[in-house]
Order: structure tokens, then C-alpha cells, then sequence
């Protein structure tokens, strides 16, 4: 017999195999179709995305809830304004005297002078403007005192919204700060979150050397706070 006996042997490993085998998978392919094994930091940047993405749609969530609310609470109170302004204005005005309103007060959330008030009150001449914004000033104290169980509104009017600041509901129903006069008076709302609604440098604007503070019998007096 001519030539090498093992010749074919030799060539059969040299090609990757051995005599009577398939051919192997190379190892290369093997890795290529194993599953990525998830690592512990890339676990933790996927929990991270999720739970921003939550964040930002319960945010967005909680802003769509807050203007339905906030126009429901609106519509509501037009619907009262309506009622209200059928009343004869004197009568109404003699309303809000006997819920404990001040004039000064009165005048300042109808945007008129107490000299103004007093006229009405002596010889009438109310306007239809004005005939409609004590009409509003009324609808809005039945529909805080019966949805939120507010008694005594007009003290409730002069309490302080929060105790780190002197804003009270008179001051934002003067200036026109609806959105957070119903927050305060609803309870959904947080007082210093209020306060930086209203103004974000509330802190440097209303910084006192006192406080606001309830007596045992439920008056409110001023304090200087402790240092």
C-alpha cells in the first residue's frame, strides 16, 4: 500500500472534526445566540426609567384631575352666582354683614372703596357689575360652607392659609387667586406648596419676627417666634 495511512486522519482534524463526527458548531455562534444575562446596574437603570415614566404620567394624571376639579368647583359657583343675583343687592349686602364680614374687608373683595359700600348701603345705586360681584361674594361662602363644612366663613375668610405666613383667603379672593383659595378651602391642597403657588419668594416677602398662633379658646393672636 503507497502513501501515508493516516493521511486521512490527519486531514479530518485539521478541518475540525474527527474521523466519523459532524462538523462543530463554532464557538462563536454559540455565543451569538445565548441570551444577554442582565446585569445588576443595567436592572437598576431599567427600574429607574420605569419609575420616572410613572412619575411623569401620575403627575400629568394629577394636573388633568386638578383642572376638572377646579372647573367643576367654577361651574358650580356660577350656577350659585346665578341664583344669588335675584336677590335684591341691599339684602345681600345685609347678608354678609350678619356672617360677620367687616366693610373694609367687603369692599376690598368687590375691588370698590368702603366709602362705596356705605353709599350703597345708605341710598343704593348698585351697578349690575357690582349687583353681580356681591352676588359672586355670597355664592362662594354657600359653597364653601356647605361642600366643605366651613362654619363662621368670615373668620374663616381672616385665618391665616398657613401658620409660616400672614395670606389669608381674603387676599386671595381679592386678588382673583381662585385656584388657590378652593385648594386651601377643599383641604387637597399643601399650605407651603399654596404659598409658592402665590409666590415663590414667599419666604423673604413675609419674613416676621412673629407668628400667628390659636389661643386655647380658638382666638388667633401674634406671638414673637422662639429663636
Amino acid at each position: 500500500m503507497s502513501g501515508d495511512p493516516f493521511g486521512s486522519v490527519r486531514i479530518s482534524v485539521a478541518a475540525g472534526t474527527r474521523p466519523g463526527t459532524s462538523p462543530t458548531i463554532p464557538s462563536a455562534e454559540l455565543t451569538d445566540q445565548a441570551p444577554p444575562i442582565p446585569t445588576s446596574s443595567g436592572l437598576v437603570m431599567d427600574l429607574t426609567d420605569t419609575v420616572g415614566s410613572l412619575r411623569s404620567q401620575t403627575k400629568a394624571l394629577h394636573e388633568d384631575v386638578r383642572g376638572l376639579h377646579e372647573e367643576a368647583l367654577f361651574k358650580d359657583w356660577q350656577h350659585r352666582t346665578a341664583r344669588r343675583a335675584k336677590t335684591a343687592p341691599l339684602t345681600l349686602l345685609d347678608e354678609l354683614a350678619r356672617l360677620g364680614f367687616s366693610w373694609r374687608d367687603v369692599a376690598r373683595m368687590l375691588g370698590v372703596s368702603v366709602p362705596a359700600v356705605q353709599k350703597w348701603r345708605r341710598s343704593g345705586g348698585i351697578t349690575g357689575h357690582n349687583r353681580r360681584n356681591i352676588a359672586n361674594l355670597l355664592a362662594l361662602c354657600d359653597l364653601i360652607s356647605e361642600r366643605y363644612l366651613v362654619e363662621e366663613i368670615a373668620s374663616w375668610f381672616e385665618m391665616p392659609i398657613s401658620g409660616d405666613a400672614p395670606l389669608t383667603p381674603t387676599d386671595l379672593y381679592a386678588e382673583g387667586r381662585m385656584d388657590i383659595l378652593f385648594d386651601h378651602a377643599s383641604g387637597h391642597g399643601d399650605p407651603e406648596q399654596m404659598l409658592t403657588d402665590y409666590d415663590g419668594a414667599w419666604r423673604e416677602r413675609f419674613r416676621s419676627d412673629f407668628e400667628v398662633y390659636e389661643e386655647s379658646d380658638g382666638e388667633l393672636s401674634i406671638r414673637l417666634k422662639d429663636k
